[in-house]
């Protein structure tokens, strides 16, 4: 009989490369501990110090959609004559730039003087509003007799002049001076913030492709083939996901918002104009903005009566179920390809991070992780011999679940 050989035993070499990365990685964690306030103060300096830059960079991204589109429809059967080729990127690009301050201008120039009115008589008809409800038996009996007392006895006009007092005067409240000169700093300071990134941004559409080129040739320089190919796939997924969202955003918003208009054109309800078009704004945040621009819709309309908001509300919520059932998950819910409980759960998670602006960004990151996620385990699930889906159904699965919710 042979002799069984003894069991080998995995000896873990270490070399000097592996002690030099330990090394480097407990330095930097022992560093990053000890220093990390200032770390971080170190990261928000620089953030802020790059605020122009990825303004520039956002803006340039949702411009270069209009862009886009305008140069495939710019003068296509003329394509090789020269003038058409020169003038091609400039003309779209004033183009683009026009749709979006011509129509930042219109809904400014129709929300605000409309707003301004109803804040006006809203500030005259508040008291007498509180008055009537505070002697309708009806309303009282479902409040809590806390509240009953407190509506009792509150001081209306005085709460409300005070209200509207610090809305209308709070640039020159108190230290007058003083506040004003810092409201006119931080106003500066904004503007030049917003003007040198708008100017960025011209820069990057109008070079848009050497940069391309540019950024194309650092990565095939410092990166391995392989992490490219792996962040290949990412950037796609992530580009699709903010392209698609930003699109069908907009769109719902315009379709919302001109139904909304319409509505209550037809019912003859006031300020139609105006709060369809802030209906329309607020639109842009998934799911709960419609909800915000329907608060901001009853405010307006309590100005009226107090029966004019309550049909308000019953015609937003009619609007609503219509939004949630037909329009955004065909318009913006199929083109993400995320269903509707993550869409609510991103953009409550984003707002809690990064307020308004965290709303909005939160849905194509979450879409960009969501098909990321799906694409691993479909990967994964193959290499292991288990049934996976193609692209195809697994696409469609993705288009059912949205329209299922």
């Amino acid at each position: 009989m042979q002799e069984q050989e003894p069991h080998k035993k995995h000896v873990i070499s270490i070399t000097t490369k592996t002690c030099v990365k330990v090394g480097i990685t407990l330095f930097l964690v022992i560093l990053a501990a000890t220093w990390f306030r200032p770390l971080l103060g170190l990261i928000g300096s620089a953030v802020r110090a790059a605020t122009p830059l990825l303004i520039g960079f956002a803006v340039a991204y949702v411009v270069n959609i209009l862009m886009t589109l305008y140069e495939r429809h710019y003068f296509t059967k003329r394509e090789d004559q020269k003038w058409v080729q020169r003038s091609r990127r400039p003309v779209c690009l004033i183009l683009a730039l026009a749709t979006v301050i011509g129509a930042i201008a219109l809904i400014l120039c129709i929300v605000l003087p409309q707003l301004r009115n109803a804040l006006g008589v809203l500030k005259e008809k508040i008291p007498n509003i509180m008055e009537e409800i505070s002697r309708n038996k009806t309303i009282m009996r479902f409040l809590p007799q806390t509240i009953q007392d407190a509506l009792r006895e509150l001081d209306v006009e005085k709460l409300v002049g005070g209200v509207f007092s610090f809305l209308s005067n709070g640039a020159t409240s108190g230290d007058g001076v003083l506040n004003l000169t810092g409201f006119i700093g931080s106003f500066t300071s904004a503007f030049m913030t917003g003007f040198m990134g708008f100017v960025f941004s011209i820069y990057i559409l109008l070079g848009k492709e050497r940069l391309s080129k540019q950024f194309g040739r650092f990565f095939r320089t410092y990166l391995r083939a392989g992490w490219i190919d792996k962040l290949k796939p990412v950037v796609s997924v992530a580009n699709n996901s903010f392209h698609f969202f930003i699109v069908g955003q907009v769109t719902e918003g315009i379709i919302i918002g001109f139904l909304c208009a319409l509505g209550m054109w037809i019912l003859r309800l006031p300020y139609a104009a105006m709060i369809g078009t802030v209906i329309g704004v607020t639109a842009l945040i998934p799911i709960l903005g419609c909800y915000l621009g329907a608060g901001i819709g009853a405010l307006m309309c309590l100005s009226v009566g107090l029966g004019t908001a309550i049909e308000f509300l019953i015609f937003i919520f009619c609007l609503q179920q219509f939004e949630d059932n037909l329009i955004y998950p065909r318009v913006v819910g199929t083109s993400i390809g995320l269903p509707a409980i993550w869409v609510l759960a991103s953009v409550t998670v984003g707002g809690g991070i990064g307020g308004f602006a965290g709303m909005i960004l939160a849905v194509p990151v979450f879409a960009t992780i969501y098909q990321l996620v799906r694409m691993d385990v479909g990967r994964r699930e193959k290499k292991a011999g288990k049934p996976a889906l193609a692209d195809d159904a697994a696409r469609q699965e993705a288009l059912d679940e949205c329209k299922s919710h």
